[in-house]
């Protein structure tokens, strides 16, 4: 599966009004100075065709491969709901053949990131800073964008806590891709 990606640095004014009418579908908008796709786009690939070059870029989700799971913590020790998440990712990744990643954020978790591999994780990727050591939602977010932009896994598995419920939909909407919540059959 495919989508559209606006490369910022090559659209001016006067081409961000070309793609605009180019849409027929008209799900290129403009908000706070940026062009952006909507969820109206049905993949005609017309302003990618016909509009200015490398401005669209058509992404292909082929390249995405993996099944990434959130590690919760306390700055201690790692959320049971992790744990439960990594033994459905292993499940589903054999079933496809695809990797298990975990993301880590926080600051001194190098012990329970490596323990993790334990868990059934191919890779675990820690991200470590001070500034990382208490959970804020903006911080945690920002570093959970990068990491799905870097690694590009297919799937993301977060727990369905407190925490979870708020970093998960300020992530899915950073891609404009759905969320599931509150799931009890994965498959």
């Amino acid at each position: 599966m495919a989508y559209l990606e606006i490369n910022q640095d090559r659209v001016t004014e006067e081409s961000a009004k070309q793609l605009q009418s180019l849409c027929p579908f008209g799900a290129i908008i403009q908000e706070g100075g940026c062009l952006s796709v909507t969820a109206a786009c049905r993949m005609c690939r017309l302003c990618v065709k016909k509009g200015p070059e490398g401005a669209p870029a058509s992404v292909d989700k082929k390249e995405w491969r993996g099944i990434a799971v959130y590690a919760e913590h306390d700055g201690e020790s790692i959320h049971p709901v992790t744990l439960e998440l990594l033994g459905k990712a292993r499940e589903l990744a054999e079933g496809i053949g695809h990797p298990v990643y975990v993301l880590v954020m926080g600051s001194g978790m190098e012990k329970q990131a490596e323990a993790l591999l334990e868990y059934g994780a191919d890779k675990v990727f820690l991200y470590d800073h001070p500034g990382l050591a208490e959970f804020n939602v903006l911080s945690y977010t920002n570093v959970f964008e990068d990491f799905i932009r870097k690694i590009k896994p297919s799937s993301v598995l977060v727990g369905a806590t407190n925490t979870g419920r708020s970093l998960a939909p300020r992530t899915a909407a950073r891609f404009r891709t759905g969320l599931t919540a509150d799931c009890t059959v994965l498959q």
